[in-house]
Formats: C-alpha cells, sequence, structure tokens
C-alpha cells in the first residue's frame, strides 16, 4: 500500500491535536472504525497507521459535532448523516446481478416508493438474491425478516460482520401419525452444530457479501463513505 496514502498514529494526534486517550476512547465508542486502525512493521517496531483522508475528515467531523451531542449519541448521530448520504437511485443499480425489482417489495418496502436504496437495504437485497437460489418465497420472506430484525435491534453491525453466516435450515418434525417440516433462519458462525433432524439448506458469509455489494456499488460510480467500513479487531 502507498504510504503517501496512510498516517501514523503519532502524525494524527498531532495534525488534529488529539490526545492518545481521546483516539482510543472515540474508538470504543465505535466513533472511528477498527479497521482503520491498522498495524505495521516499521524499523522502530510494530506501529499504528490509518487510512489518511478517511482519520483525518473523521476526527474533524467528531470535533465539530461533539460540542452539540454527548459523546454517547455520535456513533448514531453519524450513522444517520452517512445514510442519508448513501441513497442510491435504483437507475445507477439495473446492471447489477443481485439486484432484484420484485425482491425490493420484500426486503425493501418503504425504498420501493423513493427508488433509492441505503447501504443497508442493498445489503439485505444482494443477501436475499444469493439466498433465494435454495429458499422457497416464504424462506426469503423469513430471512429478510431475520436480517431487519437483527439490525434494528443491533445484534447485528455492518462494521462487524466478519465469522458471521446467515443460515437457511429445514427441521423436521414428527409424532403420532403427524409428520412436518420448519423452516428455520439462523445467523451464526460458521463451525454452528445441528440436531439429527435439521438439515442446512444453504447459508451466506455475511462479510464477503457485503464486500461483494461495496465492490459493485463501486463500479457503477457510488462512493463508499467512510462510516461504512467493514471492521477487523486491532492487533
Amino acid at each position: 500500500m502507498g504510504d503517501d496514502q496512510y498516517i501514523s498514529k503519532k502524525d494524527v494526534l498531532e495534525a488534529m491535536g488529539i490526545s492518545y486517550g481521546q483516539l482510543y476512547r472515540w474508538k470504543r465508542k465505535g466513533l472511528i472504525p477498527e479497521g482503520w486502525f491498522i498495524r505495521r512493521s516499521t524499523f522502530t517496531g510494530q506501529e499504528t497507521f490509518f487510512p489518511k483522508e478517511k482519520i483525518l475528515a473523521r476526527i474533524q467531523r467528531i470535533k465539530d459535532m461533539k460540542d452539540e451531542h454527548a459523546l454517547d449519541d455520535l456513533a448514531e448521530v453519524i450513522t444517520e448523516r452517512v445514510n442519508v448520504k448513501l441513497h442510491v437511485a435504483f437507475d445507477k443499480l439495473r446492471e447489477l446481478g443481485w439486484f432484484d425489482e420484485q425482491l425490493i417489495e420484500t426486503c425493501c418496502e418503504h425504498a420501493a416508493g423513493e427508488h433509492t436504496l441505503s447501504m443497508r437495504d442493498a445489503f439485505c437485497l444482494a443477501s436475499l438474491k444469493r439466498m433465494s437460489r435454495a429458499a422457497r418465497p416464504e424462506e426469503v420472506d423469513l430471512l429478510n425478516r431475520t436480517l431487519r430484525e437483527a439490525l434494528d435491534a443491533k445484534r447485528l453491525d455492518l462494521t462487524a460482520l466478519e465469522g458471521k453466516h446467515l443460515f437457511l435450515m429445514r427441521k423436521q418434525l414428527s409424532g403420532v401419525g403427524i409428520s412436518a417440516e420448519i423452516s428455520v433462519a439462523v445467523i451464526g458462525m460458521e463451525d454452528l452444530m445441528l440436531d439429527p433432524e435439521t438439515v442446512r439448506v444453504d447459508s451466506m458469509d455475511l462479510a464477503a457479501m457485503l464486500q461483494q455489494v461495496k465492490l459493485d456499488l463501486a463500479k457503477q460510480g457510488v462512493e463508499e463513505p467512510a462510516g461504512a467500513e467493514e471492521g477487523k479487531e486491532d492487533e
């Protein structure tokens, strides 16, 4: 990676006039994505670097906003502003393999009237398109509700999808003279263990899907905002 695109932690602190403690407090609050903290070997040992333009713009945004909003509220405020900027018109997306106007009625009903999608909408739409290869129509709806409810409840975060998968399963139920099959949607890790009566129909790597959506949007000339980064653990 080009050195001119990255800036050291020391230079960030000096350029922005902030302390080490402030930087890492903002990281803990989710205001700075963990994926931006990049460990690299230097002649003095291990140092932390950041994507230069993104980190400087984000810190300036935090400094500008922190007098108007409590620190605990800033992450949500920034996310809302990012989502507003990210809306993409349908006509930019029609060539994408996962863009399906019929599925929009299932997973992005609120967007259909506006003819725009947010990153979250695009991620859900692409995920359902991928899973619809094996899923029945009623299972597509189940998968959609599972994704949406997890995102709404903040149990699933687009900045921290690493290792998480979306599973579609079918479970056989039997009793005295009765046999039935139910569909189950689960978000969990790849090594999920199932009981013998449950069959894994399909599964999808959520982090890989998000990256594919980002690449596809970039090809359509849609700029990815800083807040949409996928997070990684800082080593």
